[in-house]
C-alpha cells in the first residue's frame, strides 16, 4: 500500500514526537505512584520501614534559572563550563526547611471544620 499525503491513519512526525513525550510522562507517573495492588501491610521486627510522617518539616524545592541574553549572567553554577548556552540555564533541587505559621493554619483548620459542618 502506499502512503498519500494527509493520510491521517498514519502520525505525522510532529504527532509522533508528541506521543513520545505523552509516554514518558505516563511512565514516569506510573514508576512513583503505587500499583493498583498496592495496600499498606503492618511491618514489625528488624525488617520493619517507618511509616511515620516526616516531622522535619523539609520539602523539595525546585528552581530554575534561565539566564539567557542576561547581562547579569549565571554565578549559581559553580562547576566547569560547557561553553554553549546551557551554561546560561540550571534547575536546582535542593531540600528547604518551610517555616509556617502555626495560628494561621489552625485558624484555616477551624475554617476549613466550620464549613464542612454546615
Amino acid at each position: 500500500p502506499s502512503i498519500r499525503s494527509g493520510d491521517s491513519s498514519f502520525p505525522t512526525p510532529t504527532m509522533s514526537a508528541k506521543i513520545l513525550a505523552f509516554s514518558a510522562v505516563v511512565a514516569t507517573a506510573s514508576a512513583f505512584a503505587p500499583g493498583a495492588s498496592f495496600a499498606p501491610s503492618i511491618r514489625s521486627g528488624a525488617s520493619s520501614v517507618s511509616m511515620a510522617m516526616d516531622k522535619s518539616a523539609k520539602a523539595p524545592v525546585i528552581t530554575v534559572f534561565d539566564h539567557r541574553g542576561c547581562p547579569r549572567g549565571p554565578a549559581e553554577y559553580k562547576g566547569k563550563s560547557a561553553g554553549n548556552q546551557n551554561d546560561e540555564m540550571l534547575v536546582k533541587a535542593q531540600m528547604v526547611t518551610i517555616q509556617g505559621d502555626a495560628s494561621l493554619a489552625k485558624s484555616l483548620l477551624q475554617q476549613t471544620l466550620t464549613l464542612q459542618l454546615k
